[in-house]
């Protein structure tokens, strides 16, 4: 979904922006925004190379995945010090031009208050860095519930799964479960989707986010169900999708392998529907690692390597779940 932020007046306002993007403070990176219409569509992030010979395959690599994009324009931001390496900047000045997409082009050391960004093309337009922690985009994410990490590396934390010994446990049950309860006993897709919403969601907005083996074990088989699974997508929209993200955050580390692959999965189309895509990778990577030919999670990083739109996404998931799966 597109974030309202005037991109091309306020630079240092837009650069605050991207830890809120991602989820994280992003060090020795180059960022690129896409923009529709002045508002910021998605954004990617690529580490700085660490040889200059590199430079060209991570420029096209960037300018390739934004120029899919009928009309699209871009902002790149490099967060790294030194931040005068013209070098980089022509690459992707170079880059993007060849791929038909006009491009402007910052710098900043890093995205901490008062650092000093800069325009590569514009030695004289310069500013320093409002506090990101206390911009608006900040405000706005913790009122949707969402925490700023940061680091990548504390980003995956998020998502490492529990202890093997307690894993195990949930897996025993789990298989219990599976092999014990009658088929003809289990509800409708909707009623699944009902129950999740009443006994976790509902719990999840009210503040508890702390859930029993039984907790874990019953979502994780009612997941399970890949009708249900399917029926979940309804979840990532709407008054209940901050909580769903949640929930998957959650079942991603506590619900055992393979069947946490549900949940990451489900994780992965949230992350990316609200536009951070680095949650989606790391989703999507935890998915495969556990479940490598799980075909929705595969569908999705295929999407993401194709440079699909969270837009398109979003029409494609709401026009017909039979589309995707």
């Amino acid at each position: 979904m597109a974030h309202d932020v005037t991109a091309v007046t306020d630079p240092g306002q837009l650069i605050t922006f991207i830890p809120h993007l991602f989820g994280y403070y992003p060090i020795d990176s180059i960022v690129v925004l896409a923009l529709d219409d002045d508002r910021i569509d998605f954004g990617l992030r690529t580490d700085c190379p660490a040889e200059p010979g590199l430079y060209p395959l991570a420029a096209v690599t960037l300018a390739d995945q934004i120029g899919m994009r009928e009309g699209a324009r871009a902002v790149a931001v490099v967060v790294a010090t030194p931040t005068d390496d013209h070098v980089l900047a022509r690459q992707l000045r170079t880059k993007f031009t060849e791929a038909g997409v006009p491009l402007r082009l910052f710098g900043v050391p890093a995205i901490i208050h008062g650092a000093r960004w800069f325009d590569y093309d514009d030695a004289e337009h310069h500013g320093h860095l409002p506090d990101p922690t206390t911009s608006v985009f900040a405000v706005r994410a913790v009122a949707k519930g969402l925490v700023t990490l940061p680091s990548r590396e504390a980003l995956e934390a998020q998502l490492a799964p529990d202890l093997e010994n307690v894993l195990a446990r949930r897996a025993a049950l789990l298989h219990t479960l599976h092999h014990d309860q009658p088929q003809e006993t289990e509800p409708t897709p909707g009623d699944q989707v009902d129950w999740i919403r009443h006994h976790y969601l509902d719990r999840i907005a009210g503040g508890d986010e702390t859930f029993t083996d039984t907790d874990i074990v019953q979502v994780g088989h009612a997941l399970s169900r890949l009708d249900v699974r399917d029926e979940c997508l309804s979840l990532l929209f709407g008054p209940h999708a901050a909580a769903a993200e949640k929930l998957w955050v959650i079942l991603t580390r506590q619900c055992p392998p393979p069947a946490c692959a549900e949940a990451a999965t489900l994780l992965a189309f949230s992350a990316y529907l609200r536009g951070d895509g680095t949650l989606a990778a790391i989703a999507i990577a935890r998915a495969l690692t556990v479940h490598p030919e799980h075909r929705l999670a595969c569908l999705l990083r295929d999407a993401l390597d194709r440079g699909l739109r969270p837009a398109q996404l979003h029409d494609l998931i709401t026009s017909s779940t039979d589309d995707i799966v």
